[in-house]
């Protein structure tokens, strides 16, 4: 059975959120000993969450882009026409295929804590977390990666000048975008964050625009145009980076330019793993999500889940699920500044080590299983895309400016909503954030 259908129909069932963790991956068929490599796709495919995103991307692809270039061209339309899940003012990680030499690289585009930031900004003098403190406004938002990896996959990886790639987001920003349902509900929810700024762009005087309102972001395209010429010093420096770093102090936050000036993309190896005849490549660290992936994999392969009846399969993926997240909550963070034993996590012993602990009757309360995770309401904020070129380069990105329209913070004359990515970090250990997601110090 596809394990990736196994874990959509567990994900609609348990109580995570595979979002929370950027599970991006790269799927590929290994073939048995013996048997020819799979070809090369007979033509390009790209799945978006926006069908303007995947038209771009298409565009791209017939403008004689690669996989990469059409990376680019969704990933900058989709800051654009879903300003709840992504966009300039975010991050995200982008796992890449090569195919003419089988090169696989993370490009490691996460947002930045201000070098000004510390462990206890989000206390207060009695050492409890204060409500909305790291989700609404400019405190709440790190230094922004995704223009940086717009810049790098293109410079390092595209066929296209990066004016090429952008060129449609650029249209869409001028032209304009539908207000759809699901945008006026997002919306809704984040009214009260929504500064003057940011208002001013994503409602409609005021109010919840009604469906089929037209949202145009002029200065946003001014922004994509300026690093389409300038690549990104258009964004981390020059007058842009001043108005960004005016407009959050003005409003209480703490950037300076060298928070911006020293912004850096880190490529860095994906995890990779096999669960029976399929190979998969994930995030590394600091996204939790590769390694928890596989570590549920790790689990299932010591069951024939083909021949199981269904409510066992469920059971046993939610099993998995569980001590996957355990490890999340325990163990895991970022590799640069702490010490993850990934081998340890990711060994078979280890996989059998967790397996002797699933009882194949009964649910393990989460709670024997320190830290707990409590369950919240899934997020619907975080975007995902793929796109695989004729050649059979491939992309897998996940992006995100973490909750609806982030931290609704948009520095004035910049045109980029912010992210309140700043939540991601544990504001007190055995605290959870807006997700339910339980941290240790790490």
């Amino acid at each position: 059975m596809n394990p990736v259908n196994l874990f959509r129909s567990a994900f609609r069932r348990a109580s995570v959120q595979p979002t929370l963790c950027f599970i991006s991956l790269l799927v590929t068929f290994t073939p048995p000993a013996g048997v020819a490599a799979a070809p090369r796709p007979e033509a390009a495919a790209i799945a978006s969450a926006h069908p303007l995103a995947t038209e771009a991307g298409r565009i791209t692809l017939e403008q004689g882009g690669n996989a990469f270039d059409a990376a680019v061209a969704i990933a900058a339309a989709l800051g654009v026409v879903e300003p709840a899940s992504s966009g300039l003012g975010g991050g995200g990680f982008w796992l890449l295929y090569r195919a003419s030499d089988g090169f696989a690289t993370m490009v490691d585009a996460r947002e930045r804590a201000p070098l000004g930031a510390s462990a206890d900004m989000y206390l207060n003098k009695k050492g409890a977390p204060i409500s909305g403190l790291s989700l609404d406004g400019p405190l709440a938002a790190a230094i922004p990666g995704t223009p940086a990896a717009l810049v790098h996959v293109a410079q390092h990886y595209g066929r296209l000048p990066l004016s090429r790639s952008l060129a449609p987001a650029i249209r869409l920003a001028h032209k304009g975008f539908a207000v759809t349902p699901r945008y006026r509900s997002l919306v809704r929810r984040r009214l009260a964050a929504l500064n003057t700024a940011a208002a001013q762009v994503f409602l409609d005087q005021g109010k919840v625009p009604e469906e089929g309102y037209i949202v145009r972001q002029p200065e946003l395209a001014q922004a994509l145009t300026d690093i389409a010429e300038r690549g990104r010093e258009a964004f981390y420096g020059g007058e842009r980076a001043m108005r960004l770093v005016n407009g959050v102090r003005a409003g209480g936050g703490i950037w300076t330019l060298q928070d911006l000036n020293t912004y850096q993309i880190r490529e860095r190896v994906p995890v990779s793993g096999q669960y029976r005849q399929v190979r998969i490549t994930s995030a590394a660290l600091p996204s939790s999500g590769g390694i928890v992936l596989l570590e549920m994999l790790n689990i299932l392969r010591n069951y024939d889940l083909t021949r199981l009846p269904r409510s066992t399969r469920v059971h046993l993926i939610v099993e998995a699920m569980r001590r996957g997240y355990r490890d999340r909550a325990a163990y895991m963070g970022d590799s640069d500044f702490i010490t993850v034993d990934s081998k340890r996590l990711l060994s078979p012993e280890y996989a059998a080590a967790l397996v002797a602990t699933i009882n194949l009757e009964n649910a393990t309360p989460s709670v024997t299983l320190p830290p707990a995770v409590q369950p919240r309401a899934a997020g619907s904020q975080t975007t995902h895309f793929s796109v695989i070129d004729k050649d059979g380069n491939r992309v897998a990105a996940t992006l995100t400016i973490n909750t609806a329209f982030g931290s609704g913070f948009m520095p004035p004359g910049t045109g980029v909503l912010l992210n309140n990515e700043m939540d991601d970090f544990v504001a007190k250990p055995g605290t959870a954030n807006t997700y339910g997601l339980v941290g240790s110090s790490a």
